[in-house]
């Protein structure tokens, strides 16, 4: 029993690894089936499987970000950076970049990508540069603003939920790595752009609605809720919930109104990959991992070590698999060490090694495919591994560096 439920888990990934387009799908049909094995079909205790705190953050912030974009919250930052930067290219391009950044670390890596692409390729357009440099710089400062924030992306908010560290304890642990990334690549980008000229004249002014800053200061207030939810003893998947439908409720619509809007593929996926290894903790294989893994315990080798294979695991199962799979062996070493600094590095492993290749996250996916759709390019996988590589080891080596000066001091 326990044998077939391990094969049914490595197909799962093996069928994540090689039909990524339909993970969501067998990952979902496979947990369920792995459930039938265990004659586990009793779905009164499933909130013991899954996690719905945290599939009620990210549907609230799906619902949440569909609203604002709807109302024009981004391109209404959109024109304000364009217009901030009063037509000169380099701060333009450092304001998108770091808009990217900030952006993505409070709503999901796509929706930012979404809206500063087009952004970006007409400057690419107009200043006769690689679209292809542009993109990928793009996606990289997507995925580590990501990174800085409980709520960034799918894997942390998973992170955040399981470890129970406070939102702000994220910030101040993570951003500054993540800063100091940010500052590292922009001053690559800027020494490995060629240019002709360093201004322009902007075409006209995209249609916005007038009152897209009410929306987006609502949306602020739910990130200070978010930020102080320990004080008000709420739990973030509350927060966004509340926050969606209250949106929901004053702009007059029903779910079938933002149906679109939501991944429910995500959605899917990460219940499924709950259900899985909670299915494979059954077979006691994680109790193996920990068993060897014990005797490093003691040593900051081990918090490094779940850095650097979290990395190279997310390049090529994805960050989302790997997050689940390193939660559940940390939970168990936690009864033994401080919890903490074994999680600050599943979230750097993670968040850098999503980056490593164009199937390690959501964001690079839809990335890769806005370059192929608006601009007529395609970057293959070995040559997006090949970009991503140097930012992948500095940000791997900056972050050894944090490990080792947490685990000292």
């Amino acid at each position: 029993m326990n044998f077939l439920v391990f094969l049914l888990y490595i197909l799962a990934y093996l069928l994540i690894i090689f039909r990524p387009k339909t993970a969501s799908v067998t990952t979902f049909l496979i947990a369920i089936s792995s459930l039938i094995v265990l004659n586990n079909t009793n779905f009164e205790n499933i909130g013991e499987i899954v996690d719905f705190n945290t599939l009620l953050i990210l549907f609230g912030m799906m619902v949440i970000v569909s609203v604002m974009k709807e109302k024009g919250v981004f391109i209404g930052v959109s024109n304000a950076i364009i217009d901030f930067s009063k037509g000169n290219f380099f701060k333009m391009l450092v304001l998108i970049n770091v808009g990217v950044f900030f952006l993505s670390g409070f709503l999901d890596n796509v929706t930012t990508i979404l809206i500063f692409f087009p952004i970006l390729f007409y400057l690419s357009d107009v200043l006769n540069l690689d679209s292809r440099v542009l993109g990928l710089n793009a996606i990289l400062f997507s995925n580590i603003g990501g990174m800085s924030t409980a709520i960034g992306d799918p894997p942390n908010i998973i992170i955040y939920s399981v470890s129970k560290i406070p939102f702000l304890d994220f910030i101040a642990n993570i951003m500054p790595i993540a800063l100091i990334l940010l500052i590292i690549q922009l001053v690559i980008l800027r020494k490995g752009i060629k240019f002709e000229q360093t201004s322009f004249q902007r075409q006209e002014r995209n249609v916005v609605n007038k009152n897209w800053k009410y929306y987006l200061l609502y949306f602020i207030g739910v990130i200070f809720l978010m930020a102080f939810h320990d004080k008000f003893k709420l739990e973030l998947g509350f927060i966004t919930i509340l926050s969606g439908l209250t949106l929901l409720f004053f702009e007059s619509e029903d779910f079938n109104s933002r149906i679109q809007d939501i991944d429910w593929d995500m959605l899917f996926l990460i219940s499924g990959l709950y259900i899985l290894n909670w299915s494979i903790e059954h077979t006691k294989i994680f109790d193996i991992l920990v068993f060897y893994l014990m005797p490093l315990k003691g040593s900051v080798i081990l918090p490094l070590l779940i850095l650097w294979v979290s990395i190279f695991s997310s390049g090529f199962i994805g960050a989302l698999p790997t997050t689940l799979i390193f939660i559940t062996i940390i939970k168990k070493l936690t009864y033994h060490m401080p919890v903490s600094l074994l999680y600050w590095s599943l979230v750097l492993g993670v968040g850098i090694g999503g980056n490593l290749t164009p199937i390690a996250s959501m964001c690079n996916i839809i990335g890769n495919n806005l370059i192929r759709k608006l601009k007529n390019e395609y970057i293959s996988f070995s040559e997006f591994t090949k970009n991503m590589l140097k930012p992948v080891l500095y940000g791997a080596i900056i972050s050894s560096v944090f490990i080792v000066f947490k685990w000292y001091i």
